[in-house]
């Protein structure tokens, strides 16, 4: 138990950059008492423990389970450097050890779409089209824009969350397992709800196209072929999102990129990258040029992370409504306590004391 907890805390204090000084400022105890606790030659007691593992950001039982010990069953994909970052890898473990144990009481089956391998763009356009056009036909739709592709994909039983981490360059995650299905974790943190949006359908294109890449811990993927297997990502979410038909269709009758993008709910990136591959258009000439027209305009530059308004509207797209439905019906079915429903909500007992009035009130026999 020593060593375990020694090395936890070791681990997730460097992660923050925290000196052992000043982690003991925090938690009220010597250094000398941290540099115990790390070496393994005392035990901090359950007060000072619990302090220790709030001010790290991790739970209780973060610092108490052995590092190597298996806590899901998933594989992993992402695109930043979060490997040198234990407690968000610790975070992202916790939450999909929960929403498949909310599945589970709920009597959901595990989801995870198609899967087969293609890790290059040139030559398989048209498979990667005909899976983007087939997996469209999985959510009901044919060539009409997606109104809102976190709930639809969620209606298939795809373990959605989006949650804020400030992280420079992440975008999102995706993992897997054989028996537990397909999860997708999606950073808003000053994030458009447009990149939102594209991330999510990019990581349906690696879970279908690249999961034997994916890794058991997670770490950044840094293989050979990566630039190669992002591009046939973006060529599903792409096709996914804007299908074909409808688009030429659509660009005949209003060759305006604002009211593309506007039809389509997708990034103005978007649009000029489908331009772009039909030959209309030179991507980087058009889009230098609307970004010089942007700083004239608003005397800002129109970075990555700043899409053309109109914006699609966050109000429009509820953050983790089947996440949080599930822990209704946990809650309701008396698989969880008040308490822990309310740690999932992140409300009150109070709140959540209210809520479960109100729905008791409208509830239709």
């Amino acid at each position: 138990m020593k060593e375990t907890i020694a090395g936890n805390l070791t681990r997730y204090r460097k992660a923050i950059d925290l000196s052992q000084e000043q982690l003991a400022n925090l938690v009220s105890v010597t250094r000398q008492s941290i540099n115990n606790y790390e070496n393994a030659k005392t035990l901090p007691d359950s007060k000072t423990l619990s302090a220790l593992a709030r001010t790290l950001g991790v739970t209780l039982d973060d610092l108490l389970r052995p590092e190597s010990r298996p806590v899901t069953p998933f594989r992993f994909r992402a695109h930043a450097g979060i490997d040198k970052q234990p407690q968000f890898a610790t975070q992202v473990r916790r939450m999909l050890e929960i929403y498949q144990a909310l599945e589970a009481a709920a009597g959901i089956p595990a989801y995870a779409p198609e899967t087969h391998s293609c890790h290059q763009l040139p030559g398989n356009e048209a498979l990667i089209q005909a899976t983007a056009a087939r997996f469209r036909r999985t959510l009901g739709l044919g060539e009409t824009p997606i109104l809102n592709l976190f709930a639809a994909v969620e209606e298939l039983g795809l373990k959605v969350l989006r949650q804020p981490i400030a992280t420079k360059g992440f975008f999102g995650l995706s993992a897997c397992s054989f028996a537990q299905g397909a999860f997708v974790l999606i950073n808003t943190h000053n994030i458009s709800i447009e990149q939102q949006i594209f991330t999510l359908a990019q990581e349906i294109g690696h879970l279908i196209f690249h999961r034997d890449d994916y890794q058991d811990n997670l770490i950044k993927l840094e293989n050979q072929g990566e630039e190669a297997r992002e591009a046939v990502a973006n060529y599903f979410a792409q096709h996914l999102l804007v299908p074909q038909t409808e688009f030429e269709r659509f660009y005949q009758i209003s060759p305006n990129l604002i009211q593309l993008k506007q039809h389509f709910r997708v990034s103005y990136q978007v649009i000029l990258k489908r331009l772009s591959d039909m030959g209309r258009i030179d991507y980087g000439r058009e889009i230098a040029k609307i970004r010089k027209i942007y700083k004239q305009r608003n005397g800002l530059s129109l970075s990555n992370c700043i899409e053309l308004p109109p914006t699609l509207k966050a109000e429009e797209f509820p953050e983790n409504e089947r996440y949080q439905q599930l822990i209704w019906q946990a809650l309701n079915r008396g698989n969880i306590s008040e308490l822990k429903a309310a740690e999932l909500l992140n409300i009150t007992l109070e709140e959540l004391g209210v809520r479960r009035r109100e729905a008791e009130v409208y509830a239709i026999p």
